[in-house]
């Protein structure tokens, strides 16, 4: 029975992700550009798009009326000071600033104007001019973009469903004092436990000073994971900016919370020649790097990769379909698209919580290295050598006896 509801639940979100994907109708001799749609739903936007309502035909080409939401530019220029604009288009009608191909901002020249072309792209929320070589940049000015993406905006939606999430657990832990645990409580209790677990056998006694950092770490991981499989929502971990940014925070967790052995191991390892040390040293000093670089391009790969494969598996309807032209083609792509990405879709929920897990071990791990000093290491020596001559006194009492 959870099986069955499962797949209905994969089958009714790839259906609205299948009706969100879809691309425009199109015109005579027009074919389908499946890279430019997966690109579309990958990268980030000022706006969040929701669908397109056809709106009639014009001059023989169907027009489109946009849902969206628009999200808000905040720029900083050194002409023109801090400047507001509630959405893209009232950022084009201003006329003072303009969006490349790309669609990062440029301050445009007083006075100047596009200069139109027969050549137009479609936006997920309007039709614009694209200009290959902006010939109207006023390249004196230096722009600050300060606005609110889509990406942002869910980094703060997400933020604000684990304040309720994890609020509603703490209140459970005091009203269910001394009581088994009920409601969210039983259910987080145990991923709590368990990264509380992990911590501490890398961490040791040091683990409760961590533990906020790496629970926080992993549940931002899963809850964006999660919320990124869903129809009209923003794929966080597949955007390299924000992996980067948690990398970032855990480099600087790691190395100011580095030991003097830690840092003695980097600039002076113990036992090695000195001469030696020219060569080690700068190995040592480019590991403090990569490790926070793995962290991110990991993650960043192995999230978007899956959004590739299900977007890749969907587009197959439209490519064997000739864009609504071939009804066989398009109804074989479907049974085979959908049947795949189901199974994909499936697993990149696994995928999910196992990247979280990922991350925030590799994180522990980084820190357990940090923060280890040489007297940590001789304690657990004599830990582990009195162990063992317990055990070698049992065994001799149970010989002697």
């Amino acid at each position: 029975m959870i099986k069955k509801v499962l797949l209905l639940a994969a089958a009714c979100v790839l259906s609205l992700c299948i009706m969100r994907a879809t691309p425009p109708e199109g015109e005579e001799g027009e074919k389908f550009n499946a890279s430019e749609v997966i690109l579309h739903h990958i990268l980030d936007s000022h706006d969040w798009h929701i669908t397109d309502i056809p709106a009639g035909k014009e001059n023989g080409k169907t027009q489109y009326t946009p849902i969206a939401l628009h999200l808000p530019w905040i720029l900083y220029s050194s002409r023109d000071g801090l400047k507001f604009y509630g959405s893209t288009h009232a950022l084009e009608a201003d006329g003072k600033f303009g969006l490349d191909h790309h669609g990062s901002v440029y301050a445009k020249k007083i006075g100047a104007t596009h200069a139109p072309t027969t050549e137009t792209a479609h936006d997920s929320t309007h039709t614009t001019t694209e200009a290959h070589h902006v010939e109207d940049m006023d390249e004196s000015v230096s722009v600050l973009d300060f606005s609110i993406t889509k990406t942002a905006l869910q980094i703060i939606l997400v933020g604000l469903i684990m304040v309720l999430v994890f609020t509603s657990v703490a209140r459970g832990y005091v009203r269910n004092r001394g009581k088994a645990p009920s409601g969210l409580q039983s259910f987080f209790e145990l991923i709590i436990i368990f990264v509380r677990d992990f911590s501490k056998e890398y961490l040791g006694d040091k683990h409760e000073k961590f533990l906020p950092y790496q629970l926080t770490l992993f549940f931002f991981i899963w809850f964006s994971n999660l919320l990124g499989l869903t129809p009209l929502n923003s794929n966080i971990a597949g955007n390299i900016s924000v992996t980067a940014a948690l990398a970032v925070l855990s480099f600087i967790l790691i190395n100011v919370n580095g030991s003097k052995d830690y840092w003695k191991h980097i600039f002076a390892a113990p036992g090695v020649p000195k001469p030696m040390l020219v060569l080690l040293t700068p190995v040592e000093l480019l590991g403090i790097f990569t490790k926070p670089f793995a962290l991110a391009i990991r993650l960043f790969a192995n999230i978007v990769a899956g959004h590739f494969m299900v977007l890749s598996l969907i587009s197959l309807i439209f490519l064997l379909g000739d864009n609504g032209r071939n009804v066989a083609g398009a109804s074989g792509g479907a049974v085979l698209g959908i049947a795949f990405a189901i199974v994909i879709f499936c697993l990149e929920m696994l995928v999910a919580v196992v990247q979280a897990y990922i991350f925030t071990l590799l994180t522990t791990v980084f820190i357990s290295m940090a923060v280890e000093s040489h007297d940590d290491h001789h304690h657990e020596t004599h830990k582990v050598l009195d162990t063992e001559v317990n055990r070698d006194l049992r065994l001799s009492d149970f010989n002697a006896h």
